[in-house]
């Protein structure tokens, strides 16, 4: 078999590549895009970084393809949807570098209490002007972590040595996982900006953390705070940060990302006295650049050699081997896990999945794709939906059981030959450390997944688009005021959805809408006295 490397990695990487007997590797880094469809067809195995554009036109020439890995985190320079229509793995090497990461970070917090470059800058130019420097101390102040995933947790580890009090909010991790590393886990992120001297953030971009900290957020924090952001780019808006930082709210700010790479000389963030710049360095390390390269070619020689294998970001096999009505039922399944993410509330502790009917009566999941994790199709959907909307950037099929492990999130799978009302059934129940909720789904004749309860209510929803969600005293006159307030809004219904569970009791009410609701409607519909909650909802 033979194995192709297009981007300079790490010599420890090939060397294990070329220790197998039975494989051939070509390192050529001067391969572009003819070049690479041209010879493609005659490997088995592809590695890349980010300066191989491996693209549907490549993919499809790929005769014998069976492994894309990319040395580092990100894929978006691999067409994943095409490499899973042909069956190729796309795997990448997201650990590699937390440990870079989580020393930049360190590096910046230190850099920015002790105003390090700036000194540095005066010193070379001759001054000697120790006053202008005064710095202050991490001992017994308050470090606020957003984030305590796997570089989260590994600052906190290093910030205890400094004898630091520490804060997090991570509304995914158990409270359990918390009190292992000691930190104290808050409820609200309000919570932690008011409380902290630092702040560190370690979250991906997401539609959640898109421009989590703005101008009312930085109102809030104490002043002199210091903020280090060493994770994505847009999660600290730099407009405002910028506003923030030359009215010195803010004592330091160290950022190694930003929202438009690289760093324009337009940006409001240049030329601040009191703003420390890194060009994207968290990773840059040569033990992280060896860590990524060896990861990586050890998990390509595994998918040659057929065994277990981990960092997948696509599932190649499932969908494409299930009948017509299972790959429905398939593509329900991640509607529901993303439904479930929206309503559920608190830290998630166990997810059980339960498949009714015939239908599921065979056992399918190592059938159709070999992973350490012999779960069901169904469960894998699941989890990508439950954790893709919210909680981690580049959720994939294939690694959604690997951050449910990490968030000791337990897995349950049940069977059940029917239920009331239907003969197949899809049932998902979250049960967290608030409460639980419970989504059910069936496939019609016409393919289409439909939401048929949520909790004790009985609805009919075709799960796709965007939707008002509410839960309301039923009583006279809701209905028509929700409406009007969408209406008067601008926002078109396209679908009212019902349930309730007795006469004068509880409803809810799931509105099919032609757009996204702004956050002051929502506010204004949550004003309603009879309304109990209110959100938006995107399937």
């Amino acid at each position: 078999m033979k194995v192709l490397v297009t981007d300079a990695i790490d010599q420890e990487g090939i060397d294990l590549l070329e220790a197998e007997e039975d494989l051939e590797v070509v390192v050529d880094h001067s391969l572009k895009r003819d070049g690479l469809a041209e010879i493609i067809p005659a490997f088995h195995a592809l590695i890349t970084r980010s300066g191989t554009s491996v693209t549907a036109g490549i993919i499809e020439k790929a005769r014998n393809l069976r492994v894309i890995g990319r040395a580092g985190v990100g894929v978006d320079n691999v067409d994943i949807e095409a490499a899973s229509r042909a069956g190729i793995i796309v795997m990448n090497a997201p650990t590699g570098n937390t440990l870079a990461a989580t020393e930049h970070t360190m590096a910046m917090m230190l850099a920015a209490v002790r105003k390090l470059p700036f000194a540095h800058n005066s010193l070379e130019e001759g001054q000697w002007n120790r006053k202008m420097f005064m710095g202050i101390q991490l001992y017994k102040r308050t470090l606020g972590i957003v984030g305590l995933g796997r570089i989260g947790s590994e600052v906190a580890k290093r910030a205890r040595a400094f004898d630091m009090h520490l804060l997090a909010y991570d509304p995914y991790i158990k409270r359990e996982k918390a009190d292992k590393l000691g930190v104290e886990l808050v409820e609200k992120f309000d919570d932690l900006l008011d409380r902290s001297d630092v702040i560190t953030f370690h979250v991906p971009l997401t539609s959640e953390t898109l421009g989590m900290v703005k101008t009312p957020q930085f109102e809030r924090m104490k002043d002199g705070v210091v903020l280090i952001n060493c994770a994505r780019g847009g999660v600290v808006n730099e407009n405002d940060l910028a506003k923030a930082l030359r009215a010195n709210r803010i004592y330091m700010a160290a950022l190694d990302v930003f929202s438009e790479e690289p760093l324009s000389t337009d940006s409001p963030l240049h030329g601040l006295n009191n703003l420390i710049v890194t060009p994207h360095l968290g990773a840059n390390t040569e033990e992280a650049q060896k860590n990524v390269s060896v990861i990586i070619a050890q998990q390509v020689i595994n998918v040659l050699k057929g065994r277990s294998y981990e960092n997948a970001v696509n599932l190649p096999y499932v969908r494409g081997r299930l009948s017509p009505e299972l790959q429905a039922y398939f593509d329900l399944s991640e509607k529901i896990g993303r439904l479930l993410s929206q309503i559920v509330t608190g830290r998630i502790e166990e997810v059980q999945i339960t498949q009714v009917g015939s239908l599921f009566a065979e056992d399918i999941g190592e059938k159709v794709f070999d992973s350490p994790f012999r779960y069901q199709p169904f469960t894998f959907a699941v989890l990508k939906g439950l954790l893709d909307h919210r909680m981690q950037e580049g959720v994939s099929y294939v690694s959604a059981p690997y951050y449910a492990k990490e968030r000791e999130i337990g897995i349950v799978e049940a069977k059940a030959e029917r239920v009331k009302n239907y003969s197949d059934l899809i049932s998902v129940k979250i049960t967290t450390d608030r409460g639980s909720n419970t989504v059910g789904g069936t496939v019609f004749a016409d393919l289409k997944g439909r939401v048929v309860n949520i909790d004790q209510f009985l609805v009919d929803i075709v799960a796709e688009g965007t939707f008002l969600f509410f839960t309301n005293q039923d009583r006279p006159g809701v209905i028509g005021r929700v409406g009007t307030i969408l209406g008067d809004n601008r926002i078109n219904v396209a679908g009212f959805y019902l349930g309730r569970e007795s006469y004068q009791g509880n409803a809810l009410g799931f509105v099919s809408l032609d757009s996204r609701i702004p956050e002051n409607v929502l506010e204004e519909i949550r004003n309603l006295p009879e309304i109990l909650e209110a959100r938006e909802i995107i399937l």
